[in-house]
C-alpha cells in the first residue's frame, strides 16, 4: 500500500479511463499493464516527502507511462503475438490453433523493456 495510495489511485483512474491505452486488449491483458502501472506509480510516489510532490511526481510518471501504454496497446494492434508456431504444435493432427495465443507473455515482455531503457536513463 501506498503512503500517497490516494494520488496514486488517481492517477491509475486516468490511465484505466483513457481508451486509447486499451483498444486492443483485453480484460485481462489491460490488467497486466495497469498492475504494472500502478507499480512503477507506488515505487515513484511513495519517494516524495509530502502530498504536493507525491502528486508532481504522478503528473511526471503519468506522462512517462502513457506513451509506453499507448506503444504497447498499437504494437498489439499491429498482430505482435507470441511464436504461435510453437502453439500450434501442440494441436492435433494439425488441426488449426482454435484459441488465440495468449499474449501476456509478450505484454509483460514489452514492459521488460520499458523498465530497463528507464533504468539506463
Amino acid at each position: 500500500m501506498s503512503k500517497f495510495e490516494s494520488v496514486v489511485q488517481s492517477a491509475a483512474e486516468r490511465l484505466v479511463e483513457d481508451e486509447a491505452l486499451r483498444s486492443n486488449l483485453t480484460d485481462d491483458e489491460m490488467n497486466v499493464l495497469i498492475n504494472w502501472a500502478i507499480e512503477w506509480l507506488e515505487g515513484r510516489v511513495d519517494k516524495a516527502s509530502d502530498a504536493a510532490a507525491a502528486r508532481q511526481a504522478a503528473q511526471a510518471e503519468i506522462k512517462r507511462l502513457r506513451p509506453a501504454l499507448q506503444e504497447i496497446n498499437h504494437r498489439l494492434a499491429a498482430g505482435e503475438t507470441p511464436d504461435v508456431g510453437a502453439l500450434s504444435s501442440l494441436s492435433s493432427a494439425g488441426a488449426a490453433l482454435s484459441v488465440s495465443p495468449d499474449r501476456k507473455p509478450l505484454i509483460r515482455s514489452l514492459i521488460a523493456q520499458k523498465v530497463e531503457a528507464w533504468s539506463e536513463e
